[in-house]
C-alpha cells in the first residue's frame, strides 16, 4: 500500500505520532545530558509542552513516569559502564551518569539489580544476564540462530563520519517482532520522500542493552542519512550520530538470527581485539537494497560496534 499524507479524517492519529515525536525528543535529550540536571521544566521546554502538564503525558505515552524513566537510564547505562570501563572508579562512573554521591548511587543500583555495583563488576553482571536468559523459553528461532552463525564475514575496523539522520522509532524487544514492521513504515515515507534510492545509507539503532533493560522498554531507531538542511515533519524526528571508530561485520541472515550474530561479535571478537566499546550506539548499515533475492525474509547489513582503545 502506498504511503499517504494524513487527511483531516486522522487528526487523532496524527496527534499521538506528533506527542510521540515530542517525547522522543526528550528521550534523546535525556540519553545525549545524563550527567546534567534534567529537570521537569527543562524536559517539558525540550518537549514543548506544559510542565504542568508533561509528566502526564510522558507516562501516557511511555507507561513509566518522567523521573521512574530518568532513575532507570541513568542506573542501566552506568551498569553498561562499570562492564565496559573496568578501570574507572565506581564513583567516578556515578557522577558521570547524573547520580550526586556514591551513597546515592549504591543504594540505587543495588535497589535495581538487587547488589553492589562491586559485585556486578565481580561476576554479577554475568550471573544477571545468566538469569535473564534462563527465564526465557528458547524457541525454534533461538536453536535456528545458532546454527547460522557462521554466515558472517571477518571484522574489520574503520571509522565513521558524523550522519544527520532521520528515525522513526520501536519500543520494545529487539528482534522478529516489531522491527521489520517498523522498517516497512519507515520504508514507505522514504520513498515519498526521495530517499530510498540505491546511494542511500540507512541505520539501525539499538539504544539500549537488552541485557540490562527490559525487552519492552528496548528502543530501536530506524533511520536513513539526510542532508545537514534537512528538517523532520509528522512522522520522523532528526538527530545526529555521532563519528567514531567501529567493528564492522558483514552478516546476512534473517531478523531471527541477527542477535546471536550481535552476541557473536561481542563474545567472540571483541575479547582479543585490542579495542572496548565505546558508549556511543551500534549500529546496523543498510546500503541500498538490503533484501536477498529469492530469499523472504533474510537481509543483508553491517554490524558496527563502537570502539575506543583498551
Amino acid at each position: 500500500m502506498p504511503w499517504k499524507e494524513p487527511s483531516a479524517s486522522h487528526v487523532g492519529g496524527s496527534s499521538r505520532v506528533e506527542y510521540e515525536k515530542r517525547v522522543n525528543r526528550v528521550i534523546d535529550h535525556i540519553r545525549d545530558h545524563l550527567a546534567d540536571d534534567l529537570s521537569l521544566a527543562r524536559l517539558a521546554q525540550v518537549a514543548a509542552f506544559s510542565p504542568f502538564h508533561f509528566h502526564r503525558i510522558f507516562r501516557g505515552i511511555t507507561s513509566e513516569t518522567l523521573f521512574g524513566f530518568l532513575h532507570r537510564i541513568r542506573i542501566e547505562r552506568a551498569a553498561t559502564a562499570l562492564i565496559h570501563r573496568p578501570d574507572e572508579s565506581v564513583l567516578a562512573v556515578a557522577l558521570d551518569h547524573g547520580f550526586s554521591s556514591a551513597a546515592t548511587f549504591a543504594r540505587a543500583f543495588k535497589a535495581h539489580f538487587g547488589m553492589s555495583a562491586i559485585q556486578w563488576r565481580r561476576g554479577g553482571a554475568a550471573r544477571w544476564s545468566k538469569q535473564r536468559k534462563a527465564n526465557r523459553k528458547p524457541g525454534k528461532a533461538s536453536r535456528r540462530a545458532k546454527r547460522h552463525r557462521g554466515r558472517m564475514s571477518s571484522v574489520t575496523v574503520t571509522s565513521f563520519p558524523r550522519y544527520r539522520v532521520a528515525y522513526m522509532r520501536h519500543v520494545g524487544p529487539y528482534g522478529a517482532h516489531g522491527i521489520p514492521a517498523l522498517w516497512e513504515r519507515f520504508s514507505k515515507w522514504m520513498a515519498t520522500r526521495g530517499l530510498s534510492g540505491p546511494d542511500a545509507i540507512k541505520l539501525g539503532i539499538g539504544r539500549d542493552d537488552p541485557e540490562v533493560t527490559a525487552p519492552e522498554k528496548c528502543r530501536y531507531d530506524a533511520c536513513v542519512v539526510v542532508a545537514d538542511r534537512f528538517e523532520g515533519d509528522t512522522w520522523v524526528n532528526v538527530t545526529d550520530v555521532p563519528p567514531g571508530k567501529y567493528a564492522v561485520r558483514e552478516f546476512v541472515g534473517t531478523a531471527h538470527e541477527i542477535r546471536d550474530a550481535w552476541e557473536s561479535l561481542y563474545r567472540d571478537w571483541l575479547p582479543g581485539s585490542g579495542y572496548q566499546p565505546d558508549e556511543r550506539p551500534c549500529l546496523e548499515v543498510y546500503r541500498g537494497n538490503p533484501n536477498i533475492a529469492g530469499r523472504p525474509g533474510t537481509f543483508r547489513c553491517e554490524l558496527c560496534v563502537p570502539l575506543r582503545p583498551l
